[in-house]
């Protein structure tokens, strides 16, 4: 009772810290791809059309999200905010923190469970993207989920544990390509789980029923979305263009202050400079005390945090680590283990930790607090936070339109009726429609009331501001921790 009670009150926690500013971001890049995409699959499915192109030539990525969010967006999709469709990538991401919690729960302490769910909970570009209508949410959810059952099939390898992690694995494979990972990882933890405790009690090294959960999971994917089996050239060329062709340079992107392709250090450096640091530091006392303790299971934990970072070879790299972002749980998890080892040098007391807990937690929300509601602008001390990545333009900020709804709703509080609005900004689609206001993509021998200028057009885009800053006054800035997001610029009196 008491432990799931606990796992409830960090579920709550986790859900009411997304739900409080749940659309002040505002719509994001890649939203109205799910979104929209998700509704065309939603009235194929009603018409029962199940032979249209669209169901493999639009294989960028598996539809299972897409599914779900088509259902909800049925309520999103005459309006800006995603809201309903929002909520369930609320949903899955404080489940996935109930997942968290209980795997640190059930393979290493409780406190270590708690510790571990409330980190997770609060790390600033998590929470980001887990109020977004996009893969994020639903990529953590069933890689996490897979990994839980999987560990849970190991302790007596049953026909049920088989089944569900099978499903689990093709979920996730029907969420994204690259999920395909659960399947080096868990041969690697099988293997980590045989040489430490299998072998000891007698079972074969190759088990039929690992088997037996991978053919599982290809039958779930197969019965979901069986069209691009019955059109494998289409979908292997639309993929190779894309992957493969396509994906022949890295993407450019501000690295440490100079527009370059990114690096095959990349993720790895990001992981270090957007994790707040004190997490960082426990993060790496528990690899330490990982390899003390030289338990299988706490390998496994490595093991899951390390092999996300294998896609380091692939030249697609950009977002921050958000293609990496399934090494969250099993680093909230090793984190934890640190501060359970740091603690417990002064008590062994449980409910004297969850006192020493509490600066951790009140620490987060400070971070959160001063980086709300744009946490995937958030920066560590290592390169000055936020405010130190603006000034020093290091890195890339608002890339994904984070910004470009308060600033329009700025505008469209402080203007005059038919007042001209231009646009620096990227995407266009994240510009909230206002019906009082007449919005343009800047032009520069255009003139306008106002002027929108995001950092991303100037820093990424190469975007010239200084006929701007000559002919307008800056008015408002929209800041994420002292860095500027947006500008806005209102024309100078006599001007033009």
């Amino acid at each position: 009772m008491n432990k799931w009670f606990i796992v409830l009150l960090i579920f709550l926690f986790s859900t009411i810290l997304r739900l409080w500013n749940l659309n002040q971001m505002g719509r994001t890049w890649d939203e109205g791809a799910y979104v929209e995409m998700g509704y065309r699959f939603v009235q194929l499915i009603q018409k029962g059309d199940f032979t249209n192109s669209y169901w493999y030539k639009t294989s960028d990525a598996p539809p299972f999200a897409r599914y779900v969010y088509g259902l909800v967006g049925q309520l999103d999709i005459s309006h800006y905010d995603y809201t309903f469709s929002r909520l369930v990538s609320v949903l899955l991401s404080s489940l996935s923190t109930a997942i968290v919690t209980l795997i640190g729960w059930k393979y290493v302490s409780s406190f270590v469970g708690i510790t571990a769910g409330l980190i997770f909970a609060t790390l600033p570009f998590f929470l980001g993207f887990s109020q977004l209508a996009t893969l994020e949410s639903f990529i953590m959810f069933f890689f996490t989920a897979s990994v839980y059952y999987f560990l849970d099939f190991l302790e007596n390898l049953s026909l049920k544990k088989m089944i569900i992690t099978g499903v689990l694995i093709g979920f996730s494979l029907l969420t994204k390509y690259t999920n395909i990972l659960l399947l080096p990882l868990f041969i690697l933890i099988y293997l980590l789980w045989y040489f430490h405790v299998g072998r000891n009690r007698g079972y074969k090294r190759l088990n039929y029923k690992l088997v037996g959960i991978f053919i599982t999971a290809l039958i779930t994917f197969f019965l979901l979305w069986p069209m691009p089996w019955l059109h494998l050239k289409e979908v292997i060329n639309f993929n190779y263009e894309w992957r493969i062709i396509g994906s022949k340079h890295s993407v450019p992107e501000v690295f440490f202050g100079r527009l370059m392709l990114t690096p095959k250090i990349y993720y790895i450096v990001h992981f270090l400079i957007t994790t707040p640091l004190i997490i960082l530091g426990l993060f790496f006392v528990g690899l330490k005390n990982i390899s003390d303790k030289k338990k299988w299971v706490l390998y496994a934990l490595v093991a899951w945090f390390v092999l996300p970072f294998a896609q380091s070879l692939y030249n697609f790299r950009q977002h921050g680590i958000r293609y990496i972002i399934e090494i969250y749980a099993p680093f909230s998890l090793i984190a934890a283990i640190g501060f359970d080892y740091l603690v417990s040098k002064f008590t062994k007391s449980i409910k004297t930790k969850v006192l020493y807990l509490i600066p951790v937690v009140i620490y987060m929300l400070i971070i959160l607090i001063k980086i709300t509601p744009y946490y995937l602008d958030y920066f560590n001390i290592l390169v000055g936070g936020a405010k130190g990545v603006y000034e020093k333009r290091l890195f890339q900020l608002g890339w994904w339109g984070q910004g470009i709804k308060e600033a329009v709703l700025y505008v469209a509080k402080n203007a005059r009726t038919n007042a001209r609005v231009g646009l620096a900004v990227e995407p266009l689609t994240s510009v909230p429609p206002i019906k009082h206001l007449k919005m343009y993509s800047f032009e520069k021998d255009k003139a306008y009331d106002y002027v929108l200028v995001s950092y991303f057009m100037i820093v990424r885009e190469g975007f010239d501001d200084s006929s701007i800053k000559k002919n307008y006054n800056l008015v408002h800035s929209v800041s994420a921790d002292g860095a500027s997001l947006i500008d806005v610029y209102k024309r100078k009196v006599g001007n033009m």
